[in-house]
């Protein structure tokens, strides 16, 4: 691909700054654990291993009844039904925003696909309201409605979304921290689906507290002129309670499905976007009110303008 041609003994150093090591200084007489010490000592006891202990203890094995038995109750008549009523939340009846008719996209998924990139640079203007919904509708929204069967006879209605969700459980939820749309106030605003409607959440001074807690580094994502982030909200428990442990990696499998609909949205439309999730999590989550682990903010999308 035309690559630059690299100087060899350069070669050779990345090589050796990367590479295995077999000894290793004490972590005991390290004051600051920078990657090389971190990556040195992957093997070592003494040093916390959250994510291979998340990956062993998500395991799927066989003959693990636990597990097996959580899944099956979920073929109940009463949690068929809880499930197809997931997201009727009273609470979220109040001060509704229809979402606008959405932009139509101007290109293809082909196109989008191919051309789709991370945007870090905006230029400060506002989207419209129209191009905001078609991101949130080809992110999350429903998009047919599906039948389940009773156990006793009888169906009810389930709605099926755009992103999928492991046993249709939906622990993701999109929400909105609005900056510079057209026709908006900004504030912090949660989708809801069966509505198709935005629920007022919190106002402009939440998202000024929230975007306080994004960690920019060198300035290189221009936070400050973005228009929208779009916020992916989980509910852990509502995947855990039938998937145990596994049900952590359906979480992040589902937001995973939405940011990328949403970034193909945003290139179709002719928009930009960033995954950004240098966010520090306690001050985030304490900005949009959530405790940060029953309901917790996972990932961010960065949606702007470009230049």
């Amino acid at each position: 691909m035309g690559d630059t041609p690299v100087d060899s003994d350069l070669i050779l150093s990345s090589v050796a700054s990367t590479a295995r090591r077999t000894i290793s200084p004490g972590l005991a007489g390290v004051g600051l654990r920078t990657h090389a010490l971190r990556l040195d000592n992957l093997s070592s006891d003494r040093f916390p291993r959250p994510a291979e202990e998340f990956l062993l203890a998500s395991r799927l094995r066989r003959c693990d009844r636990e597990t097996l038995l959580s899944i099956a109750s979920y073929g109940a008549d009463c949690e068929v039904v809880t499930r197809s009523r997931t997201d009727r939340e009273p609470e979220a009846g109040a001060d509704l925003l229809p979402l606008a008719p959405s932009s139509p996209l101007e290109a293809g998924l082909t196109a989008a696909v191919a051309s789709r990139r991370s945007v870090r640079t905006w230029s400060g203007e506002p989207v419209r309201q129209e191009e905001l919904a078609a991101v949130v509708r080809h992110a999350a929204s429903v998009t047919a409605e599906g039948v389940a069967d009773l156990m006793t006879g009888g169906t009810v209605p389930v709605a099926l979304r755009a992103a999928p969700s492991a046993g249709g459980l939906y622990p993701v939820q999109l929400w909105v921290a609005v900056r510079r749309v057209a026709g908006m106030d900004p504030g912090v605003l949660r989708y809801l689906p069966d509505r198709d409607a935005l629920a007022r959440h919190a106002g402009p001074e939440a998202v000024d507290t929230l975007l306080a807690s994004f960690d920019v580094q060198d300035g290189t994502v221009e936070l400050d002129r973005a228009a929208a982030v779009l916020l992916l909200v989980a509910r852990p428990w509502r995947a855990m309670r039938k998937y145990g442990p596994r049900g952590m990696r359906f979480v992040f499998h589902e937001a995973g499905a939405i940011a990328q609909n949403a970034h193909l949205a945003v290139t179709a439309l002719g928009l930009g976007a960033v995954d950004f999730s240098g966010f520090y999590d306690d001050e985030s989550n304490n900005a949009l009110d959530i405790d940060g682990v029953y309901e917790c903010l996972v990932h961010t999308v960065i949606v702007g303008t470009p230049r």
